[in-house]
């Protein structure tokens, strides 16, 4: 588990690229592990999306096509969305002060003159956990935090302009004040359409279908908004 989880979160923030060559050998080393457990987390890595297995050449860090991207994004636009009905309706005062918190964190970070992606990453990756958290389906919450993990949150962020970082910090704001008020409607709407629009964005700096596996996406900033 531990190798697994180590090897995903260095897929997750950039130290990997897109078709990076993972080896047994090197990450066995890396972690001071035998091959076995490495075998098994990049087994568990290829089933989960993360890489791709290849006879020949071990295991690749695997890129996406637009039709990919689209259908992560339309799966986290259903669940996010539900969660944050669910988060409306059980939110805490104490929870909303922590993700009015994060969203003035991440508003600040958006305003710098120097854009800071990983650190907006990882506050806008902890604002929709929080949100699944708060919903409180463990299920629901794993999945969803998967498809973010997959590499896209910090890699969309280098397609938004400022514009698109204003209008995010704007819909995380209307989400803190829509689970404040407990309206559950309100919450759904604003997460469905905040994911969809990050989709809008990234879908339309992906390749072509028939050429986006081959090519490599360009160097990291994984938060898509």
């Amino acid at each position: 588990m531990r190798v697994y989880e180590q090897a995903r979160n260095q897929i997750s923030v950039g130290a990997h690229k897109v078709g990076d060559r993972l080896t047994e050998g090197a990450l066995a080393e890396q972690f001071g592990v035998s091959r076995t457990p490495v075998r098994e987390a990049l087994q568990r890595l290829a089933s989960e999306g993360f890489v791709e297995l290849s006879p020949h050449a071990g295991a690749l860090v695997k890129g996406w096509s637009r039709r990919d991207v689209r259908e992560v994004f339309e799966i986290r636009a259903h669940l996010e969305s539900m969660a944050a009905g669910l988060a409306a309706r059980h939110a805490t005062a104490q929870d909303v002060a922590l993700l009015q918190s994060l969203c003035d964190t991440m508003k600040q970070l958006s305003q710098a003159p120097t854009r800071d992606v990983p650190q907006i990453s990882e506050k806008n990756r902890a604002f929709h956990a929080e949100i699944l958290r708060i919903g409180g389906n463990r299920r629901m919450a794993g999945i969803a935090l998967n498809l973010m993990d997959l590499g896209f949150l910090v890699r969309s962020f280098t397609k938004f302009d400022q514009k698109d970082l204003l209008r995010s910090s704007s819909e995380h704001q209307s989400l803190v004040e829509a689970i404040r008020q407990g309206d559950e409607r309100w919450a759904e709407a604003v997460m469905r359409s905040h994911i969809l629009a990050a989709a809008s964005i990234f879908t339309g700096t992906c390749e072509d279908e028939t050429e986006a596996h081959a090519a490599l996406w360009p160097a990291e900033a994984t938060a898509s908004n």
